[in-house]
């Protein structure tokens, strides 16, 4: 099946995306298997919790390469910047970095640490992304909470099974950057009963409570 002719309400999946990618109160991100996530604002302040751990100066020379810090760096500068206009800025506008620039965005999106929304008014024939970061996207969007790290991690978690409902737990360490911190608190959502495992699968405790 090709995903992109699927039709939404007699519209492109594309074009739904891009409708949805534009909103105030969702922003486009790549936290879940590196692919394209939408995150509600009502996510926000679990997700903030996760991101300012990684903006950590000693967390991000651990997980981020320097090419990624400077994109980051220069993102956190311009405050908001095109794709094209950022690799020209970074001077990696030849053909063999094309690969190296594109997977380093990625990553940062990856960790939610930029946030791009594709360019509304580009020039004919372009398609590029404006980034900013997260500080920049998400300050008029929400009130900042007071988890800390673990429990974001684990809130994440929970808030991320209720949407899938099922799913095999071998899986779950491909679903975040962060999967590694997951493993703790998965098992203290499963011994708060918060979320439920049977037959090598993680279930939604939303289940129990529609079966009750």
């Amino acid at each position: 099946m090709d995903w992109w002719s699927i039709k939404i309400s007699g519209q492109t999946v594309a074009r739904v995306s891009k409708e949805i990618e534009g909103r105030e109160d969702i922003l486009a991100t790549r936290i879940f298997r590196r692919t394209m996530t939408f995150v509600s604002n009502k996510l926000w302040p679990i997700l903030d919790t996760i991101v300012k751990h990684h903006q950590d100066p000693t967390v991000k020379r651990q997980i981020l390469s320097d090419i990624e810090l400077k994109i980051l760096e220069t993102i956190g500068t311009e405050g908001s910047i095109r794709t094209d206009r950022l690799r020209k800025k970074l001077k990696l506008e030849a053909k063999e970095n094309n690969s190296k620039y594109h997977r380093s965005l990625s990553n940062l999106e990856s960790y939610a640490l930029i946030v791009g929304v594709e360019d509304p008014h580009p020039e004919k024939h372009l398609h590029a992304n404006i980034w900013q970061t997260w500080d920049k996207r998400t300050r008029n969007g929400m009130s900042r909470g007071n988890l800390s790290y673990s429990e974001g991690l684990a809130k994440l978690l929970e808030k991320t099974l209720d949407a899938c409902v099922l799913a095999r737990e071998d899986e779950i360490r491909k679903w975040f950057q962060w999967s590694a911190d997951v493993q703790a608190v998965k098992e203290d959502l499963l011994e708060n009963e918060t979320i439920l495992r049977a037959d090598g699968h993680l279930i939604s405790s939303r289940i129990r409570s529609i079966n009750n």
